[in-house]
């Protein structure tokens, strides 16, 4: 991974993950994309459900600075990493 002159290229793709009960709740399959919406912004991600994932509760990394989950809260950032700090927000989930 630290090797020079390689072709490795990182895509981030933005996920967020949802219990199987709130998927069939909302009418969201694996792997369709969704609009997460929250007072400080939009953004669209790609459903991951899953049985790891509380009902009730929605779960997005914020691990790429450059990700577009990022807008959904405020834009504090670790001063050493310059990524978003760990952050929790009510957001409401839809299908686009």
């Amino acid at each position: 991974m630290t090797r020079r002159g390689g072709n490795l290229a990182l895509d981030p793709v933005d996920f967020l993950d949802l219990h199987p009960d709130d998927a069939a709740r909302h009418e969201l399959r694996d792997g369709e994309r969704v609009t997460v919406e929250s007072r400080h912004g939009r953004a669209r991600l790609i459903a991951r459900v899953s049985e790891q994932t509380a009902p009730g509760q929605v779960f997005c990394s914020f691990h790429f600075p450059a990700s577009g989950v990022n807008r959904l809260t405020s834009d504090h950032a670790d001063t050493v990493t310059s990524c978003p700090e760990y952050k929790v927000t009510a957001v409401r989930v839809a299908a686009p």
